[in-house]
């Protein structure tokens, strides 16, 4: 008889192995903060936060001087993505996974202190103690072995900033941080500590999280009231005291205790995108880069009866042909014309009780900053349908200009800047004196297409496709029936043609002389220097383009040809 023999054998492992790293680079901002400590995610370009754990695992203390580790490739595809804090009761280093499970790390070389400053970078953890010194911690042994007892290495024994958080510029691989007391920006210099003034950003207070994204833009978060503040460290050739204001950026929530991680190679709006953005000609700032307004949508208060689409940015267009066909630009209307001197009627539409701020561009000049821009103020409206008087000032400049609406739910807000709740609806609007009326053609909202074919009757070449113009005038008659303005509007549809065509109108009856060339303006996106007025005719010729083929978009033959 024989008799088999079996055995056991337990393996413990430690926690670490377990671990499950960040599959991508986040868009969003991470916040730590309270007691027991809780983890955030901070939608950077609205504010929006939203609560993802309030339990890593750990004790009931909190986790401070947080950073993103973006990890490297060894040769698997496998990276190490994670981030890494210090534990407040153990005074410990953790690291928590992609699920915000955090694990004690062992490190052997630090001081008796709860550090609440820190960033990673480059596999290395960089602790900042006010008074107590400068430390980096190499990362990469627990690549290989999840037990590993890290060292840390002393940079500097004096640490003088009082400063609550820091962070990496990822263009030019050196840190930054904002003293809370003056506000002023410094640049710490990672391999002696040594820190220098670059400028005064303008704001003060206890800046608890900073973050940067793929850009070099700086956004600083301050703990009393939540504020979002973004600091244009773009141009990593020109970083100078002249151009590190902070500029409000968004408001987010007010906290204590708090800490930010990001990864900052990512951009801060990503292709899942719930933003809604504006329309209007950037000079009014609406891309994000001009810190433009912006909606978290998805949130119940919009304008119209439509809900908002998400945005990857703002659609900068001067003409409102690009909006025809969004539905949810539906929510303003303007019930009687803009009158010099008189009051006007506009119709706003909520989809429920909330706040209202608008705008008018009075003067024309392209942007909303001007005092009595402002025509309503934080107005709380009502679901529905809500009746809107405006008094046009008697000293606006006649012709066309831009309006912007935003409705959100706590509302306070600026032309510019994010926003967790609403829409932002910016309409063109023509400004007319008293008594005139306007003529369209084809119609108000409408738009004629001519098409042209440069090599005409050529066989075999007709497809009329290689200049295709879309155009609207809109002429201002005064009560005499005399046309005093022409405002023609349009837009390149299609370009098929080898050769360079130019385009130009000609307005026929009418000479050269007979044009205010001193009120006369010409755009492409932006104001020309000239009016446009053809030089060398003494017809009332106006020239658009002398070679619309540099106009297409770069690497393009040909455009929309199909």
């Amino acid at each position: 008889m024989s008799r088999l023999l079996t055995a056991a054998l337990l393996t413990t492992l430690s926690p670490l192995a377990f671990s499950t790293p960040f599959d991508t680079c986040p868009s969003k901002a991470y916040l730590f903060q309270s007691k027991p400590v809780q983890v955030h995610s901070v939608n950077l370009a609205t504010g929006l936060t939203t609560l993802i754990t309030n339990d890593v695992g750990l004790t009931n203390e909190g986790i401070n001087a947080v950073g993103f580790d973006n990890g490297t490739g060894d040769g698997e595809g496998f990276e190490h993505k994670y981030i890494y804090g210090f534990e407040k009761s153990r005074k410990k280093v953790v690291r928590l996974d992609k699920d915000f499970n955090a694990d004690v790390i062992e490190v052997t070389g630090l001081p008796n202190f709860s550090f609440y400053v820190g960033d990673v970078y480059d596999r290395y953890y960089y602790l900042y103690g006010p008074g107590t010194g400068f430390y980096k911690i190499d990362l990469t042994p627990l690549d290989t072995d999840p037990d590993a007892t890290l060292e840390a290495e002393t940079i500097s024994t004096d640490a003088p900033l009082g400063i609550t958080d820091f962070a990496f510029h990822p263009g030019n691989n050196k840190l930054y941080a904002v003293k809370n007391t003056n506000g002023k920006l410094f640049e710490i210099d990672t391999d002696t500590g040594t820190a220098t003034v670059i400028g005064n950003t303008g704001k003060t207070g206890t800046f608890g999280a900073g973050y940067f994204d793929v850009n070099g833009y700086y956004y600083i978060s301050r703990n009393s009231n939540g504020d979002i503040f973004r600091i244009d460290l773009s141009d990593t050739d020109n970083i100078n005291s002249q151009n590190v204001e902070a500029e409000h950026f968004a408001y987010g929530p007010n906290s204590n205790q708090n800490d930010g991680a990001r990864c900052e190679d990512a951009p801060v709006i990503d292709e899942d995108s719930t933003i809604d953005f504006g329309d209007a000609p950037d000079s009014y700032k609406t891309l994000l880069d001009s810190n433009g307004p912006r909606h978290e949508i998805n949130t119940g208060f919009y304008l119209g009866s439509v809900a908002p689409d998400s945005e990857g940015d703002g659609f900068v267009s001067p003409l409102d042909d690009n909006k025809a066909g969004l539905a949810d630009e539906d929510g303003v209307g303007f019930v009687t014309a803009l009158e010099i001197g008189k009051t006007a009627l506009i119709s706003v539409q909520a989809s429920q009780v909330g706040r209202l701020s608008a705008w008018i561009d009075w003067n024309g000049d392209g942007d909303f900053e001007d005092s009595n821009e402002r025509i309503v103020n934080n107005s709380l409206l009502s679901a529905g349908t809500n009746t809107l008087s405006v008094s046009v000032p008697s000293g606006a400049t006649a012709g066309s200009s831009w309006s912007r609406f935003r409705f959100s739910e706590d509302g306070g807000l600026s032309f510019d800047g994010g926003a967790t709740t609403g829409e932002v609806e910016d309409h063109p609007v023509t400004i007319m004196e008293d008594g005139s009326s306007l003529s369209h053609y084809p119609s108000e909202s409408g738009y004629a297409t001519v098409a042209f074919e440069d090599n005409w009757p050529k066989e075999g070449d007709y497809d009329m496709n290689d200049v295709v113009i879309r155009f609207r005038i809109t002429e201002t008659l005064n009560e005499d029936d005399e046309i005093t303005r022409i405002l023609i509007k349009g837009y390149l549809a299609a370009y098929g043609a080898g050769y360079h065509n130019g385009f130009a109108f000609r307005l026929p009856g009418l000479n050269r002389d007979d044009i205010n060339a001193a009120t006369t303006q010409s755009h492409n996106m932006v104001l020309q220097e000239t009016n446009g007025l053809e030089s060398i005719s003494n017809d009332a010729i106006f020239i658009v383009s002398d070679d619309l083929k540099q106009k297409l978009p770069a690497g393009c033959m040909y455009y929309r040809t199909a």
